[in-house]
């Protein structure tokens, strides 16, 4: 009860003056039960609170003539509950208070040798010593979980003139732990503890005249991180991990749109942001601190402008200037390090410039032509790509030239040229292999988008949709790295009316990805990668190939005067392969991976709602979910493997459910 004091406490402050208003909503009541071919996972409510008992809500609406009273509350009882309160006093002010509880369910039934989870101090087993390693049946059993809880409010003071202003805050609570990989000489999959809180503040301000909207905001965010440090000790070592480090940032930002002229509107937005963050490093027992103050300072900001000039010439022909632009400046500690090499961590900065042009050109009454040009130019303080070019134009047609049938066909081509700037120490020994190698997030590369669209109303009863699209990215530039990526989707929808109040909705998708990746794996001294292929130095190829299919659709039935009944079922699956390719000489042909990702979900579940009444109805229904991932990654999964000691994170993905739920709700 706790959990609704704040929201309820808001009720006095929304709750308008005596006087005559209608009132309503609806409340719903129900209660479920669950039951599991194997175990429960985690998989299965893993945004959501699906848990076996009592469930509901309230949507309730007071309304009058002066204002407007809004109540609603959804699961109560649950770990993905909400409340808002809202309220309108009409001409003056409307405003929210809401209160969200939702428990993200990772993991459940894991394990670790691990003491001490959920707090920021972990005894671990000596890993140099195996024997002091517990047996698995002695391991802790964990879940892992985080449970985020949002307060919040906002209004708007909005009298009957030009202007207005929008206040808002929120707070965040995130708590729970969270898989950390395996930690640095130990080998151990521990459990990191969260202690999240974030608060959120922003005051808005406008003015909304004949021709002219300007607005203003400034706002201020604080993140708190109360476990900032992460201390592991196996009886021998003390070792000290850092964790996401406590910040604040503030922003303005301001917007102004201006009528011109009766064909010209022109739209003006810039923006500041500036995040600070602190690392204190007197607080760490092991880690010597590399700055002469014991602290590490984070400093970044970015600047952000756009103007948009749109020109309506006449009834036929419509165009759009614009211009965008983006700065990040990084003005962060620069620390160099020298324990296990000299290390230094480098600023990334970037100065982002676009600019483009696109219209809209009537052709006849049935045909309507589009089409663009956009030039971006992006410099940046990375050795792999310091500038790239990119050049976008596309067009797409819209016919209608049939009563019954909309079509679209959209052709896209992108060419993007990126240099690098490597410095030579950079490519001293294998640093060379830099010079073929190129991330694909800034490859230079040709781009080749179309996507074909028909929306079909062949009779009064039947809606259709079709749509194929096609993007093909090419890399040939780039001798390492990614080659080539390929996709095609097609989707097809409907919606009909079978008879009188039999409404049937389906759709059916598939798409297919093929991408080629090319690597070179090399000892010490051998990373030039035109060299002839020999055994533990050689270039390589993988090719990834995904096969998505999604199928599934709804039938509501009226069996009798009051009952209806409904079907549902929905299907997906993924097929995932990897097939790796190598030289004869550099050693025999590496095995196919024929489950990469590979995962399928079905769902299907049937109801049937009695209406009582006008107002009141009740339901009763039955549901089936399972999911299944065969990924290659956990095939003959172990605890242990050699030094190696894991938890049992991303295992528990397989669910079948069977579930039935009778609830009743009533409309007043």
């Amino acid at each position: 009860m706790k959990r609704i004091i704040p929201v309820l406490l808001a009720l006095p402050f929304f709750a308008p003056a005596p006087g005559l208003a209608e009132i309503q909503g609806e409340l719903s009541v129900g209660a479920r039960g669950t039951d599991f071919a194997d175990d429960s996972s985690a998989k299965f409510d893993e945004y959501r609170d699906m848990s076996d008992g009592l469930f509901g809500g309230l949507d309730m609406l007071v309304d009058s003539d002066t204002y407007i009273l809004g109540v609603s509350f959804e699961n109560p009882t649950l770990d993905d509950q909400s409340y808002e309160v809202s309220g309108n006093l009409l001409g003056v002010a409307k405003g929210e208070i809401f209160y969200d509880e939702l428990t993200h369910q990772l993991y459940r039934n894991t394990l670790s040798p691990v003491i001490g989870t959920g707090g920021n101090f972990l005894v671990i087993p000596d890993a140099d010593n195996p024997a002091s390693v517990p047996p698995l049946s002695s391991w802790n059993s964990l879940d892992y979980s985080l449970e985020s809880k949002t307060f919040g409010a906002q209004a708007t003071v909005d009298p009957q003139t030009p202007f207005y202003f929008k206040p808002s805050v929120e707070h965040q609570r995130k708590e729970g732990i969270m898989p950390w990989g395996t930690i640095i000489n130990s080998d151990f999959e521990v459990p990191m503890p969260i202690d999240y809180e974030t608060s959120n503040a922003m005051l808005e301000a406008g003015y909304r005249g004949k021709g002219t909207t300007a607005v203003m905001t400034a706002g201020y965010s604080q993140f708190d991180n109360d476990n900032d440090l992460l201390t592991t000790f196996d009886g021998v070592e003390l070792e000290e991990y850092s964790t996401p480090a406590d910040n604040h940032s503030y922003n303005f930002s301001g917007r102004l749109t201006q009528r011109l002229s009766a064909m010209n509107l022109l739209a003006v937005k810039a923006s500041y942001n500036r995040n600070l963050s602190e690392a204190d490093f007197s607080r760490y027992l092991r880690i010597v601190s590399p700055s002469a103050d014991n602290e590490f300072d984070g400093d970044v900001s970015y600047l952000r402008g756009s103007a948009i000039l749109t020109t309506q010439w006449d009834r036929l022909l419509a165009t759009r200037l614009f211009y965008r632009y983006v700065n990040r400046d990084n003005e962060s500690e620069e620390i160099t390090t020298i324990t296990g090499g000299t290390r230094t961590n480098h600023p990334y900065e970037y100065d982002k410039h676009q600019a483009g042009v696109d219209a809209d050109y009537r052709l006849s009454k049935v045909n309507k032509l589009s089409g663009g040009y956009e030039l971006t130019f992006t410099d940046q303080t990375r050795e792999d790509a310091d500038e790239s070019l990119d050049n976008l134009v596309f067009a797409e047609l819209k016919n209608t030239s049939m009563e019954w049938v909309t079509t679209k066909l959209r052709l896209e081509y992108l060419n993007r040229s990126s240099d690098s700037d490597y410095s030579e120490e950079t490519l001293t020994g294998d640093g060379i292999i830099h010079e073929f190698y190129t991330p694909f997030d800034y490859a230079s590369k040709d781009r080749y988008k179309a996507k074909l669209a028909f929306d079909l109303v062949p009779a009064e009863n039947l809606e259709l949709g079709l749509s194929y699209g096609l993007a093909y990215d090419d890399y040939d530039a780039t001798m390492l790295g990614l080659q080539e990526d390929l996709r095609h989707e097609v989707y097809i929808d409907a919606s009909m009316l079978l008879q009188p109040k039999i409404r049937l909705n389906t759709y059916a998708g598939y798409e297919y990805t093929n991408s080629d990746f090319d690597s070179r794996r090399y000892d010490p001294g051998n990373g030039y990668p035109l060299v002839a292929p020999f055994a533990s130095n050689y270039n390589w190829n993988e090719e990834f190939t995904y096969d998505f299919f999604a199928v599934g659709g709804s039938i509501s039935i009226p069996a009798m005067a009051r009952l209806e009944l409904v079907l549902n079922v929905d299907y997906q699956l993924v097929d995932g392969n990897i097939d790796f390719v190598r030289a004869a000489t550099a050693g025999a042909p590496l095995e196919t991976i024929t489950n990469a990702d590979d995962y399928y979900k079905t769902q299907a579940g049937i109801k049937c709602i009695y209406k009582t009444t006008d107002q009141l109805s009740m339901t009763l229904g039955y549901a089936y979910e399972r999911s299944n991932l065969d990924e290659w990654k956990y095939d003959n999964y172990t605890y242990t493997a050699g030094s190696i000691y894991l938890s049992g994170a991303g295992t528990d993905s397989d669910y079948e459910a069977h579930q039935v739920y009778i609830m009743t709700s009533y409309r007043f």
